[in-house]
Protein backbone atom coordinates (compact mmCIF):
# COMPACT_ATOMS: atom_id res chain seq x y z
CA UNK A 1 0.00 0.00 0.00
CA UNK A 2 1.52 3.30 -1.10
CA UNK A 3 -0.11 6.03 0.95
CA UNK A 4 1.49 9.11 -0.61
CA UNK A 5 1.62 7.93 -4.23
CA UNK A 6 -0.72 9.18 -6.96
CA UNK A 7 -3.95 7.25 -6.59
CA UNK A 8 -5.19 5.61 -9.81
CA UNK A 9 -8.68 5.23 -8.33
CA UNK A 10 -11.34 7.71 -9.42
CA UNK A 11 -9.59 8.42 -12.74
CA UNK A 12 -12.63 7.35 -14.74
CA UNK A 13 -15.85 8.39 -13.11
CA UNK A 14 -18.86 6.33 -14.23
CA UNK A 15 -21.47 6.58 -11.49
CA UNK A 16 -24.54 4.37 -11.79
CA UNK A 17 -27.62 5.83 -13.45
CA UNK A 18 -30.08 6.97 -10.79
CA UNK A 19 -33.29 8.93 -11.11
CA UNK A 20 -34.64 11.86 -9.16
CA UNK A 21 -38.35 12.56 -9.41
CA UNK A 22 -39.81 15.97 -8.62
CA UNK A 23 -43.32 17.18 -9.19
CA UNK A 24 -45.62 20.04 -8.34
CA UNK A 25 -49.39 20.26 -8.86
CA UNK A 26 -51.70 23.12 -8.05
CA UNK A 27 -55.45 23.52 -8.48
CA UNK A 28 -57.93 26.20 -7.43
CA UNK A 29 -61.40 24.85 -6.61
CA UNK A 30 -63.56 27.35 -8.54
CA UNK A 31 -66.76 27.99 -6.54
CA UNK A 32 -65.13 28.10 -3.10
CA UNK A 33 -61.82 29.76 -4.17
CA UNK A 34 -59.62 27.28 -2.32
CA UNK A 35 -56.10 26.65 -3.58
CA UNK A 36 -54.81 23.09 -3.18
CA UNK A 37 -51.24 22.24 -4.10
CA UNK A 38 -48.83 19.39 -3.56
CA UNK A 39 -45.12 18.87 -4.14
CA UNK A 40 -43.28 15.55 -4.21
CA UNK A 41 -39.59 14.80 -4.31
CA UNK A 42 -38.06 11.35 -4.55
CA UNK A 43 -34.28 11.06 -4.57
CA UNK A 44 -31.96 8.07 -4.91
CA UNK A 45 -30.10 6.72 -1.88
CA UNK A 46 -27.08 8.69 -0.72
CA UNK A 47 -23.62 7.38 -1.63
CA UNK A 48 -21.59 6.52 1.45
CA UNK A 49 -18.02 7.64 2.03
CA UNK A 50 -15.36 6.17 4.28
CA UNK A 51 -12.02 7.65 5.27
CA UNK A 52 -9.61 6.06 7.68
CA UNK A 53 -7.33 8.32 9.73
CA UNK A 54 -4.11 6.30 9.87
CA UNK A 55 -1.69 7.53 12.56
CA UNK A 56 1.52 8.80 11.02
CA UNK A 57 3.46 6.51 13.37
CA UNK A 58 1.98 3.59 11.37
CA UNK A 59 2.74 5.37 8.08
CA UNK A 60 6.37 5.80 9.12
CA UNK A 61 6.58 2.04 9.81
CA UNK A 62 5.23 1.32 6.29
CA UNK A 63 7.12 3.98 4.31
CA UNK A 64 10.17 4.53 6.44
CA UNK A 65 9.43 8.27 6.49
CA UNK A 66 6.62 10.73 7.15
CA UNK A 67 4.18 11.45 4.33
CA UNK A 68 4.68 14.84 2.61
CA UNK A 69 3.36 17.59 4.87
CA UNK A 70 2.73 15.14 7.71
CA UNK A 71 3.68 15.55 11.35
CA UNK A 72 4.86 12.82 13.67
CA UNK A 73 1.75 13.10 15.86
CA UNK A 74 -0.76 13.64 13.03
CA UNK A 75 -2.86 11.36 10.86
CA UNK A 76 -3.03 10.58 7.16
CA UNK A 77 -6.52 10.17 5.71
CA UNK A 78 -6.91 7.08 3.52
CA UNK A 79 -10.02 6.79 1.33
CA UNK A 80 -11.56 3.33 1.73
CA UNK A 81 -14.41 3.54 -0.80
CA UNK A 82 -13.91 4.68 -4.38
CA UNK A 83 -16.18 4.77 -7.43
CA UNK A 84 -15.52 1.12 -8.24
CA UNK A 85 -16.43 0.05 -4.70
CA UNK A 86 -19.30 2.39 -3.85
CA UNK A 87 -21.89 1.72 -1.15
CA UNK A 88 -25.28 3.39 -0.92
CA UNK A 89 -27.71 4.03 1.90
CA UNK A 90 -30.60 1.59 2.16
CA UNK A 91 -33.53 3.53 0.78
CA UNK A 92 -34.82 6.24 -1.52
CA UNK A 93 -35.68 9.54 0.09
CA UNK A 94 -39.26 10.61 -0.66
CA UNK A 95 -41.04 13.65 0.71
CA UNK A 96 -44.56 15.02 0.12
CA UNK A 97 -45.65 18.59 0.97
CA UNK A 98 -49.16 20.08 0.67
CA UNK A 99 -50.78 23.49 0.87
CA UNK A 100 -54.41 24.52 1.36
CA UNK A 101 -55.30 28.21 1.09
CA UNK A 102 -58.56 30.15 1.03
CA UNK A 103 -58.51 33.02 -1.47
CA UNK A 104 -60.15 36.33 -0.51
CA UNK A 105 -60.56 38.86 -3.31
CA UNK A 106 -60.51 42.51 -2.14
CA UNK A 107 -61.05 44.57 -5.30
CA UNK A 108 -57.78 44.35 -7.24
CA UNK A 109 -56.00 42.86 -4.23
CA UNK A 110 -55.93 39.21 -3.23
CA UNK A 111 -55.33 37.66 0.21
CA UNK A 112 -54.45 33.98 0.54
CA UNK A 113 -54.84 32.51 4.03
CA UNK A 114 -53.50 29.01 4.16
CA UNK A 115 -51.71 26.23 5.91
CA UNK A 116 -48.62 24.45 4.60
CA UNK A 117 -47.95 20.86 5.61
CA UNK A 118 -44.29 19.89 5.21
CA UNK A 119 -43.16 16.24 5.18
CA UNK A 120 -46.71 14.85 5.40
CA UNK A 121 -45.68 11.21 5.81
CA UNK A 122 -43.13 12.18 8.49
CA UNK A 123 -40.23 10.45 6.77
CA UNK A 124 -37.07 10.47 8.81
CA UNK A 125 -34.42 9.54 6.29
CA UNK A 126 -30.81 10.35 6.94
CA UNK A 127 -29.31 13.37 5.20
CA UNK A 128 -25.68 12.92 6.33
CA UNK A 129 -23.63 10.04 7.70
CA UNK A 130 -20.42 9.77 9.71
CA UNK A 131 -17.64 9.21 7.16
CA UNK A 132 -14.68 8.46 9.43
CA UNK A 133 -13.85 4.78 9.82
CA UNK A 134 -12.31 4.25 13.26
CA UNK A 135 -10.35 1.05 13.44
CA UNK A 136 -9.62 -0.54 16.78
CA UNK A 137 -8.84 -4.13 17.73
CA UNK A 138 -12.15 -4.72 19.52
CA UNK A 139 -14.21 -2.95 16.87
CA UNK A 140 -13.08 -4.45 13.57
CA UNK A 141 -16.53 -5.46 12.33
CA UNK A 142 -18.28 -2.09 12.80
CA UNK A 143 -15.66 0.61 12.21
CA UNK A 144 -16.54 2.65 15.27
CA UNK A 145 -19.12 5.30 14.50
CA UNK A 146 -18.72 4.99 10.71
CA UNK A 147 -22.00 5.15 8.81
CA UNK A 148 -23.98 6.35 11.84
CA UNK A 149 -26.53 9.06 10.92
CA UNK A 150 -25.42 12.56 11.90
CA UNK A 151 -28.54 14.38 10.63
CA UNK A 152 -32.05 13.40 9.62
CA UNK A 153 -34.71 15.21 7.63
CA UNK A 154 -36.88 17.77 9.39
CA UNK A 155 -39.98 16.12 10.93
CA UNK A 156 -43.55 16.86 9.86
CA UNK A 157 -44.82 20.31 10.68
CA UNK A 158 -47.52 22.80 9.70
CA UNK A 159 -47.08 26.49 9.00
CA UNK A 160 -49.73 29.19 8.82
CA UNK A 161 -49.33 31.36 5.73
CA UNK A 162 -50.72 34.78 4.74
CA UNK A 163 -50.01 36.16 1.25
CA UNK A 164 -51.21 39.58 0.07
CA UNK A 165 -51.00 40.27 -3.68
CA UNK A 166 -51.53 43.81 -4.92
Amino acid sequence: MKIDSPDPRDCRLTPPYQTTIRGLASYTIPKVDVLVSAAIRSQPPLPLAATWPVPNSVVVQLLGRLPPGGTATGNTLVTLLDNDHRLYADNRRTQVDMRFAKIFRLGKKRLDVGVDGENLFNTNYTTTYETTYQYSVGNTSMGGTWNNPTAIYTPRYARLNFTLSF
